[in-house]
């Protein structure tokens, strides 16, 4: 695509027209802000030596368009585990718009494994259908942003639905998204995604409007460092209750399972409301 979704200077990343959300124009989407967590894990993970393995971004409240800094320390950083928060505030201010935290830990190279359980293989990128991530005949003008440069595919097997999804973007102008980015990115769409596929493959039988919900944060699990650039949902796991919500699902990439994220989620509209068109996860 040769389009990149910020601008850098140092730790204050600027973001242009991709970084934005289908919600209002000026927000972020979620997804760039959960890369931008992702950065400061990986980085966090080149000057200790460790693996990131659970990255957990907490959203206050929308994300503003506007250039953002990244800080992080560490609240413990020994020689096996860390523990690092990261923010994300408007420059020359010091309350975030959101914050992260991240579990790194150090691998044993080459140690035999104890526990490998894996209900089911994920579906083959292969055997999934192209699909458009926004409906065509929704009637809704989009803000432009994130959510206009991704590909998705889904299909069904015996095992049930999956989704794979992707996106071309570049992370900054001539940089690629580096694979521990890109999942992060994707991951914002662990329940609109997965919520979908189960509606698209009959799976569940759901009025899946009557009650908006909308994720306030995401945790992702990594069981190693993923690869490549498409990113599969497997064996989603939804439900609310109260206008509470909770989504789940297993991760994959080409090479098999690579861990699981999860979302907390709340009602988007007043109770009853029922929502009258279709709009993008």
């Amino acid at each position: 695509m040769g389009e990149f979704v910020y601008s850098r200077e140092g730790n204050v990343f600027e973001p242009t027209k991709w970084a934005g959300s289908p919600w209002a124009e000026g927000l972020q989407h979620g997804g760039p802000i959960n890369a931008l967590f992702a950065t400061a894990a990986h980085e966090a993970a080149e000057e200790t030596g460790l693996r990131p393995v659970r990255l957990t971004v907490d959203l206050f409240r929308a994300v503003p368009r506007v250039p953002l800094e990244l800080s992080r320390r560490f609240v413990r950083k020994g020689r096996r585990s860390a523990l690092m928060e990261a923010v994300l505030c408007v420059p020359g201010s010091s309350e975030p718009t959101s914050s992260a935290s991240a579990v790194l830990l150090a691998p044993s190279e080459g140690a035999p494994r104890s526990w490998e359980h894996t209900p089911a293989p994920p579906l083959a990128l292969a055997g999934a259908e192209a699909v458009d991530f926004l409906p065509k005949d929704s009637g809704i003008e989009f803000p432009p942003g994130f959510h206009q440069s991704f590909e998705v595919r889904m299909g069904a097997d015996e095992h049930g639905a999956a989704a794979w999804i992707t996106t071309p973007l570049d992370f900054t102008e001539g940089v690629p998204m580096s694979p521990w980015q890109r999942c992060a990115a994707v991951a914002d769409l662990t329940f609109g995604l997965s919520g979908r596929s189960l509606l698209r493959q009959r799976i569940v039988d759901a009025d899946a409007w009557r009650v908006p919900m909308i994720n306030v944060d995401t945790t992702i699990y990594w069981e190693r460092p993923p690869v490549g650039e498409w990113f599969g949902f497997r064996h989603a796991l939804l439900t609310d209750h109260e206008g509470i919500g909770l989504a789940e699902v297993d991760l994959a990439d080409a090479e098999g399972r690579l861990g699981r994220s999860l979302q907390a989620m709340i009602s988007n509209a007043p109770p009853g409301s029922k929502r009258k068109t279709d709009a993008p996860a």
